[in-house]
């Protein structure tokens, strides 16, 4: 099942499971009936393999769930699995359980875990479409695909791709946490942020609009605009050959902020890249390999007033020289 989507009912049973699991109160019985779910079909499987691969055991404080004070707290939910999450939630807001983020069944973490297509950390990844079309997927994105015939449609979860598809396409729907699309055989790059939706056509017209606001507008090939909770923004050229650098493993920078080409770096590498408020603003220009991060931080050492201090392989930032 590879690829497939999982259906939701499904999907909250397996985080059920994982919640239970990870409590470490179950039972010898509890442990069978998980195996028998388990190989109950091949979707419960598939599920349970993709919830169970979150990295919440690695996350900090999540050891705590051994903690006594959270055990009695799970122990008191009793049996009922909603209960048992409802607990962890609230224990999570209140902090005993250490960074785990967790927000049930919706939250960004797991509906990334369960998605049809996903890269990790420093990834990019290409897949060729049952329509004939390609799928490009930069780093940390995950997406749901389903290219049903009458309806076909792509969520992005998270992160950036890019959809080329045949021009004989029937129209599909892109939708994203602000924004809407409808595209037909359109070569497109979208890009999801907390600021809002970056959308490029590079090819064909898409028709965009944002998630609270019916009404679409028109987009055509060699143009961009910017989707966030206000509607949509006004629309500017694209560079092609720019927006699509990361395809091939490129960051350029034409006098980028320092403290915004280490944002940008930082997407490509696991923990923590920053930089000091005294060289936030130096300017640079080059481009930047975002296979070799290390490389890309040691050339920025030699051409500007920087030196890179690293606590830990995971905790790096740029201060004066």
């Amino acid at each position: 099942m590879s690829g497939a989507a999982v259906n939701p009912q499904v999907r909250d049973c397996a985080i059920d499971w994982l919640v239970k699991a990870q409590s470490g109160l179950m039972s010898a019985a509890e442990q069978a009936a998980l195996q028998q779910w388990r190989q109950a079909s091949a979707e419960h499987e598939y599920a349970w393999q993709r919830v169970s691969s979150l990295p919440l055991l690695l996350q900090p404080g999540a050891n705590l769930l051994a903690d006594a004070t959270a055990r009695r707290a799970l122990e008191t939910a009793g049996a009922d699995p909603r209960q048992r999450r409802q607990v962890l939630k609230c224990l999570l807001a209140l902090g005993l359980l250490g960074g785990i983020s967790w927000q049930g069944a919706d939250s960004t973490l797991l509906r990334s875990a369960l998605a049809t297509y996903r890269t990790g950390i420093g990834e990019r990844r290409r897949w060729a479409l049952a329509d004939g079309g390609s799928l490009w997927l930069n780093t940390a994105s995950a997406v749901n695909l389903d290219l049903n015939p009458q309806r076909p449609s792509l969520q992005l979860i998270e992160g950036e791709l890019a959809l080329d598809r045949p021009a004989q396409s029937p129209s599909l729907q892109l939708l994203t946490a602000d924004a809407v699309l409808y595209s037909r055989g359109a070569h497109l790059l979208v890009r999801q942020d907390r600021h809002g939706t970056e959308v490029a056509v590079l090819r064909g017209l898409a028709q965009v609009g944002a998630r609270q606001h019916p009404a679409v507008v028109p987009l055509r090939a060699g143009w961009r605009t910017r989707i966030d909770n206000r509607g949509v923004g006004e629309p500017s050229p694209v560079d092609s050959f720019l927006a699509q650098a990361w395809l091939r493993g490129i960051l350029p920078a034409e006098r980028m902020r320092l403290d915004h080409l280490l944002a940008e770096l930082s997407r490509y590498r696991p923990g923590l890249l920053r930089c000091s408020e005294a060289v936030a603003g130096l300017r640079v220009t080059g481009s930047f390999q975002l296979d070799d991060t290390d490389a890309a931080l040691a050339l920025l050492a030699t051409t500007l007033p920087v030196r890179i201090e690293r606590r830990t392989r995971y905790w790096v930032t740029v201060v004066p020289a």
